[in-house]
């Protein structure tokens, strides 16, 4: 007994050995600090990128981006660390920091368009920017805010840097008009690159505002100033949320300009501003879920290649009110003259998208 003694005092004083699996398999702090000095203790490099990868993006999540930047940069090159600054730039963008995101798009290699796309639809919405200002004060605060997009962007490859000024303008015109409760058109008549996205910010906003009324129509008398723009009460970014499609470029539309609009799809750029507003007053009715396929039938004839083109995009994408859509777009897509029609309704009938419940970016 007296030789257990001191075995059993020492068994009892004294903190059993770590077991580096159990430690790897404990939860990990929610503080970012304390989760980098947590990833600097783990013993299994596997675990200590990801462990980092996560302190990334909680720093993203807090608007830190410098501190992101130093954990991703602890990251081996690579996939992991373009998954760090893809984490750190999404999380910087919602956290309501979007132009710090795209630093992080810039290094995200293979996850850089996918980080463009969930960072730039999220800049936030400035309430002091609204169709209420003059069309020189909108386009001024514009270019204020591209310069930053461009040096966020600076040294982003593979046409990067191009496409996130272009998804950060389509966001731009479309918080200064949607959930605004104003559509006067006159900022949306700036020229290019900035009228297309304002105008199809404008368009959305006055088919929100018409509501029951609201049809192509009715946007393009606003537009054209022989209707007043309808007003009403400012929304929340929860109500700006409208329906989407994925970005669907026909082969005979290459070379077409097209810009970015709300959920990460693609409109054609009108030939002219009068062009582009019905093609935005298009893209403003698909938006609006209530909205059937039948609203779009009259436009695919429209003596416009990109307007018909618009319209036989969009026909196949919403749920018909009293039409036999298949049989209509089957007639289309054998019969038409427009060879990109075509094209779009024999890729509505292989997916039958009209078929399914409306659909929502998971966040904007």
């Amino acid at each position: 007994m007296k030789r257990l003694l001191p075995l059993l005092l020492v068994a009892c004083g004294s903190p059993a050995p770590s077991d580096p699996a159990l430690d790897a398999l404990a939860p990990w702090p929610e503080d970012p600090h304390q989760l980098v000095e947590r990833c600097a203790r783990e013993p299994f490099e596997e675990v200590a990128i990801t462990c980092r990868v996560q302190a990334a993006a909680k720093f993203g999540a807090a608007g830190d981006t410098l501190a992101a930047h130093a954990v991703c940069a602890n990251v081996p090159t690579g996939t992991w660390r373009d998954e760090c600054h893809f984490r750190a730039g999404e999380e910087l963008g919602h956290a309501g920091h979007a132009v710090e995101g795209l630093e992080h798009c810039a290094k995200a290699g293979w996850f850089g368009r996918n980080c463009l796309t969930h960072t730039g639809w999220r800049l936030p919405r400035d309430p002091a920017l609204h169709p209420g200002l003059s069309a020189a004060r909108i386009a001024a605060a514009y270019e204020e805010l591209d310069q930053r997009v461009v040096a966020a962007l600076e040294g982003a490859g593979d046409g990067l840097d191009g496409e996130g000024r272009d998804i950060i303008r389509a966001r731009f015109g479309f918080n200064v008009y949607v959930g605004s409760g104003r559509a006067s058109p006159e900022a949306a008549r700036l020229p290019d690159p900035l009228g297309p996205a304002l105008r199809t910010g404008f368009a959305i906003e006055a088919a929100r505002l018409l509501g029951e009324d609201a049809s192509v129509e009715a946007i393009l008398a606003v537009w054209s100033e022989t209707a007043p723009p309808p007003e009403g009460s400012a929304v929340s970014d929860v109500a700006t949320l409208g329906r989407y499609s994925l970005p669907l470029v026909a082969p005979g539309e290459h070379g077409t300009p097209h810009i970015p609009v709300f959920g990460g799809g693609l409109r054609p750029v009108g030939a002219s501003p009068d062009e582009d507003a019905t093609i935005a007053a298009l893209e403003a009715m698909f938006w609006l879920e209530s909205t059937p396929a039948d609203t779009f039938v009259p436009w695919l004839d429209d003596p416009r290649p990109r307007v018909r083109r618009t319209a036989a995009r969009l026909v196949g994408r919403a749920p018909p009110r009293s039409l036999d859509l298949p049989a209509l777009l089957e007639q289309v897509s054998t019969t038409h003259t427009d060879d990109t029609v075509r094209w779009h309704t024999q890729q509505a009938l292989k997916s039958r998208a009209w078929e399914a419940p409306a659909r929502r970016p998971p966040s904007q």
